[in-house]
């Protein structure tokens, strides 16, 4: 099994499933669920389990991010017609916390223990450095560990919803979880001996640093879609040369010209991170190919 690491308060997981009924197989009258996922790392992990049943779906589309997106009347549709909608719950993706309650169908609420616990515990739960989130890092999904997790939980429901192809999606699940420990063990060893010291556009990394034994020094801005003011620059500037940076990770909305600044007479590597998984394609192992390409864009930090 894969090791767990233990940081508090664990962000929450929600699938919402709908009875309205989605494509059918040729030849059969009991229609397959089809997955709506709303971000697709989400999706990648659905693909695996609907591998050989159906294509699962994304709601963000590619380049945007989840902190402040706002849906569009075609959203809407998406998520009321949706067998089953995937998502990270309203404390991440509070653009969703309205269609959810009005959606018709059956809601199944499905949250890690630690988040079940955190609820009693909301007056005393920690910041997590600049990206405060209600109950810690919503980036779960960068974690193997809760990765394998969501895909058990939504192996369950699926089966649950749809028993015709119960065999399948327990199949699938099964060679999941064992292509995910398989590539636990070889990001482990291949990160085993560390990275140079770096900076991040935003602090979307902890569960993979944790889990894999790294560390930011510092971060850019709060979330993708904001910057520095010149104070923070300085201190960024500062932090550089005081703390011997070697490498900066910057994301697609990353402000090229803030880039610029902190790069400018220092000897520090430009490389890029993109927690979306905007450029990796949509197969049963996508999931692996995302954790994998993380694992490969820190290496080059040395």
């Amino acid at each position: 099994m894969l090791k767990r690491w233990s940081k508090g308060i664990f962000a929450g997981l929600l699938v919402v499933v709908g009875m309205i009924p989605m494509t059918s197989c040729a030849g059969s009258t009991n229609p397959e669920i089809e997955v709506l996922a709303s971000i697709k790392p989400l999706q990648l992990i659905a693909q695996a389990l609907t591998d050989g049943v159906s294509d699962s779906q994304v709601l963000l589309p590619p380049g945007v991010t989840p902190h402040d997106y706002a849906l569009k009347p075609s959203d809407l549709k998406k998520v009321y017609a949706a067998g089953l909608l995937l998502w990270l719950g309203p404390d991440f993706e509070p653009y969703l916390e309205k269609p959810v309650r009005m959606h018709e169908g059956v809601e199944l609420s499905v949250r890690a223990p630690n988040e079940l616990a955190s609820h009693e515990l909301h007056g005393d739960h920690q910041e997590h450095g600049a990206h405060d989130h209600l109950f810690g890092d919503p980036h779960i999904w960068f974690s193997p560990v809760e990765a394998e997790r969501i895909a058990v939980e939504l192996a369950a429901v699926l089966m649950e919803r749809d028993p015709r192809n119960a065999d399948m999606y327990q199949e699938n699940l099964r060679g999941f979880k064992q292509r995910l420990n398989d590539l636990d063990q070889q990001i482990r060893s291949q990160l085993s001996t560390g990275v140079g010291r770096y900076l991040v556009a935003h602090d979307a990394y902890s569960y993979f640093e944790a889990h894999y034994g790294l560390s930011h020094v510092a971060v850019i801005s709060d979330q993708p879609e904001s910057k520095p003011g010149a104070k923070g620059l300085l201190t960024l500037l500062e932090t550089i040369k005081s703390e011997r940076v070697r490498c900066l990770f910057v994301e697609p909305q990353t402000d090229l010209r803030i880039v610029n600044i902190l790069a400018a007479d220092n000897a520090i590597k430009i490389y890029r991170l993109d927690p979306m998984a905007t450029d990796i394609a949509l197969s049963k192992k996508g999931y692996e190919a995302f954790l994998q390409d993380t694992a490969n864009r820190f290496q080059q930090c040395q």
